[in-house]
């Protein structure tokens, strides 16, 4: 990320930015959820995606800890609504490799693309899986 002068920025909960570290949470790119409400996270995060010129913007769907099935939508209705596509990558850890797979464009329609999401997955194992 700062050899290649990229600009990430992250969603994390609430709780990490924090003191003590919340100022290193927020200048690592990181932006806070309050997970309990998360209402308005969407439009919140769609503006800070058109405020900047160019931002790489992370987020695990599937989740961090545990998995989530299906998986949470908050990453597609954020790419739908700033008219971005979504880079899926996989950190492969059977074959210690991170995949970048072509980007995706969203219909609109979450239902329908959640499972050619999927897809992209399948056979592919985590570091923990």
């Amino acid at each position: 990320m700062f050899a290649l002068g990229l600009r990430v920025r992250f969603l994390g909960k609430d709780k990490l930015f924090r003191a003590p570290l919340g100022w290193l949470m927020r200048w690592f790119g990181g932006m806070p959820v309050i997970r309990e409400s998360p209402q308005g996270a969407v439009a919140q995060v769609v503006a800070m995606i058109e405020s900047e010129p160019a931002m790489f913007l992370a987020i695990t769907p599937a989740g961090t800890r545990s998995s989530v099935a299906p998986w949470r939508s908050g990453f597609y209705h954020i790419a739908h609504a700033a008219r971005v596509p979504i880079l899926p990558i996989a950190f492969d850890g059977e074959r210690r490799a991170i995949r970048l797979f072509a980007p995706f464009e969203t219909s609109g329609d979450f239902d329908a693309d959640l499972p050619r999401l999927m897809a992209l997955y399948v056979g592919i194992r985590g570091v923990k899986p």
